[in-house]
């Protein structure tokens, strides 16, 4: 990066409360959620208008809960599918193993979704544009970053010049970014290039008879095949060690691996290219006044679909901490809690991701067919794979660090809804046990300096429908939780006399006074 002799401050207000850079879903969302904070954002977009090709083809029920956050719920349930099912099938087509995607979600969502990413950039744009603070604007490339004491200077490749107090790069795996800040990475074991193809059936072709989601372990070419969303399918075929990537991607090649589902008669073919999935994070997602999030920050191999769940993931957690150092209410070195809360949880993902793949991708067949044995004879299925985040939390408490659950409340005019549409945004302070005056009192005190939003369940007006939330605290031996407003427990209360002690721990981590 190239970075000022002498930091000094600005004596003029810089452009932008925050400069995002990429307008891609985590770009997207994150300026999304800033500017419904009312904070101003610029957000810059090398190319000269929005990428129409899908990338990404999956989200969980956490990100339809960002979704949620942003008021286009109703919308994205429009254009996406929920997933119920993941497949891992021989090389003949036959099922070795089904996991069920069908179960509860702790979130109040469908657990899984599948989604042509176009559709779900226009619902995203839709909120942003909603968000009167927001400032987008295409065809412009980011060339140099200067820091300066209290703001940064961005300097675009026409020569305009933009200030913000703080840039996000959002710019994907080739981060403009990441690469000025000279932010290390590093590799965690897997690489290797793919064909993917996206294909759109034509009008009055027959029903293709495939699976949800499916990975063939076929050690003569590993590949992929399900839906994105209901109007569109996916292929990927691993590349082997002899092949072009330029020939795989002819389309007279592309219809020859296609054969066996479907024909140029029957299909379009929308997106052809060869991919590498790798595997890599940065070894720090903060340097001074710029993050990074999503791809700039980690890359992912795709075979559990959080590539693009984990940036939003990122977006989410960002945006409540940028908006409470820009509002005041926290000061610049709660920053250095976004990379030790997000990288351990990404770290993770990308672990069982890159564990995953390498049984999907074995070549060999005698191990391919040993994988295939272990899973027809294995009598247990996984549970959903949902790592905590690895710091902004109470240590040793039950709960916390994991996903919280959304609950439904029924409210005194009769109607259940999601809680988050009850109370809004922000942290959350769920009781089962009325509080005494002093916790009231300090409830109030937190709910002026950050917005806290406090609900005791039972009384108040305010009853769950259900028992996701009330099972869940007394399975874990607790009658109040904290949830932070990304929907991670920041800590857990057993008794009325820990409330108290609970909201004073917040406190002193946000460094309020």
């Amino acid at each position: 990066m190239k970075l000022a002799d002498e930091p000094r401050a600005s004596t003029a207000a810089p452009d932008a409360d925050v400069l995002v850079v990429g307008y891609g879903p985590v770009g997207q969302t994150l300026a999304a959620l800033l500017g419904s904070s009312g904070h101003r954002v610029l957000v810059c977009e090398r190319r000269v208008g929005r990428y129409e090709t899908p990338r990404a083809g999956h989200f969980d029920h956490e990100i339809m809960r960002v979704f949620q956050s942003l008021g286009i719920a109703d919308e994205v349930r429009r254009i996406a599918e929920p997933a119920r099912v993941y497949e891992f099938l021989d090389p003949d087509g036959g099922v070795i193993s089904r996991l069920p995607r069908g179960w509860s979600a702790p979130s109040g969502w469908d657990a899984s979704y599948h989604f042509y990413q176009p559709e779900l950039e226009d619902a995203l744009d839709a909120a942003v544009r909603r968000a009167s603070t927001v400032d987008v604007r295409f065809g412009a490339e980011l060339v140099c970053l200067r820091q300066e004491a209290d703001h940064v200077v961005a300097t675009l490749a026409d020569g305009r010049v933009v200030t913000a107090r703080y840039a996000v790069g959002a710019d994907g795996a080739n981060s403009a970014v990441r690469t000025l800040c000279e932010t290390p990475a590093r590799e965690l074991g897997f690489r290797g290039d793919w064909l993917v193809v996206d294909v759109r059936p034509r009008p009055g072709a027959p029903a293709l008879d495939i699976p949800d989601t499916g990975q063939v372990l076929d050690p003569a070419r590993p590949n992929h095949l399900g839906r994105v969303a209901d109007r569109y399918f996916r292929w990927e075929f691993m590349l082997l060690e002899d092949d072009d990537p330029a020939e795989m991607v002819q389309p007279e090649r592309v219809w020859e691996l296609l054969r066996p589902w479907i024909g140029p008669h029957e299909g379009e073919v929308i997106r052809r290219t060869v991919y590498q999935f790798r595997s890599i994070v940065a070894d720090t997602f903060r340097h001074r006044s710029v993050l990074l999030a999503g791809d700039a920050a980690h890359v992912m191999p795709p075979f559990l679909g959080q590539g693009m769940s984990s940036g939003i993931r990122d977006a989410a957690t960002l945006s409540w901490m940028l908006d409470l150092v820009l509002t005041g209410a926290a000061g610049p070195d709660l920053l250095d809690l976004y990379t030790l809360s997000r990288r351990p949880q990404v770290i993770a993902y990308i672990e069982e991701s890159v564990r995953v793949g390498t049984v999907v991708c074995e070549t060999d067949p005698v191990r391919a067919a040993r994988h295939r044995a272990e899973m027809r004879s294995a009598t247990e299925l996984p549970p959903p794979f949902e790592p905590p985040v690895g710091a902004g939390f109470q240590d040793g408490q039950p709960l916390a660090g994991h996903l919280a659950v959304q609950p439904f409340l029924r409210t005194g005019n009769g109607k259940t809804e999601r809680s988050d549409d009850v109370l809004g945004s922000g942290f959350t302070l769920f009781s089962l046990v009325e509080l005494d005056a002093a916790t009231t009192e300090a409830v109030s005190e937190l709910e002026r300096a950050i917005g806290l939003r406090s609900v005791v369940v039972g009384v108040e007006g305010v009853r769950e429908e259900g028992e996701a939330l009330s099972g869940w605290l007394k399975e874990s031996g607790v009658v109040a939780v904290l949830v932070r407003p990304d929907f991670y427990v920041f800590g857990t209360a057993t008794g009325l006399s820990e409330v108290a002690d609970l909201l004073a721990a917040l406190r002193s981590s946000l460094s309020l006074a």
